[in-house]
């Protein structure tokens, strides 16, 4: 199931971190550069970003996520 996640909430911004944080290190492992803004991500620092998230469950357990901000006309997809 997909839904629009409130990022503001602690357990979801953390659920979100649970998720981020490794798949930003496997990525940052693959092009060799760790300084990758996403990995210094906080709880806090997610809650107060301008950016809407998706995200898909499998039976209740976050499996992946999108987020996107809007400026004008241009989508930034995350």
């Amino acid at each position: 199931m997909i839904q629009k996640l409130n990022i503001k909430d602690k357990k979801i911004a953390t659920e979100v971190l649970r998720i981020q944080i490794p798949s930003y290190l496997a990525e940052a492992k693959i092009i060799g550069y760790y300084n990758l803004p996403p990995l210094k991500d906080t709880v806090h620092s997610l809650q107060q970003c301008k950016k809407t998230f998706f995200a898909y469950y499998l039976k209740e357990e976050l499996c992946g996520m999108i987020s996107f901000k809007l400026d004008g006309t241009e989508i930034d997809l995350h």
